[in-house]
């Protein structure tokens, strides 16, 4: 039940019943953010990699690599902290389901830059020369 909090998994606060295909969104959206605490550490990891261990053989490697993985971790500090201060500020539902909205869309397009940051690593970085 809402409780008088017009916000529930059950209904979104309308009363009715979600359909399942609204059902299957909230899944998947779900399982898309839990992976982004995948994506991060892996970017992490392969960028330190190619940081210490291909860098010293290949140049002009090591600073951009560098620049690449402080530019993506500031970048998910900064959506992290701006996430926390909006959804801190709304009230009610309709304001809360915009700024979820809103910060799964820029997380999304982060998410991507950051993969696109571990094919640089993985693919690109290794045949600098």
């Amino acid at each position: 039940m809402c409780y008088g909090t017009g916000w529930c998994s059950y209904c979104d606060g309308s009363g009715l019943a979600k359909s399942t295909f609204d059902k299957c969104k909230d899944i998947l959206w779900w399982v898309w953010f839990v992976s982004w605490f995948g994506i991060i550490p892996s970017f992490f990891i392969f960028g330190v990699w190619t940081t210490w261990y291909i860098s010293p053989q290949r140049r002009g490697t090591s600073g951009f690599s560098l620049t690449v993985m402080i530019v993506t971790g500031l970048l998910w500090v900064l959506f992290f902290a701006i996430d926390n201060k909006a959804r801190d500020k709304v009230d009610g539902r309709k304001n809360k389901q915009v700024v979820g909205e809103i910060t799964s869309v820029i997380g999304t397009v982060l998410a991507i830059f950051t993969l696109l940051g571990i094919f640089f690593f993985v693919y690109i970085a290794p045949r600098i020369q």
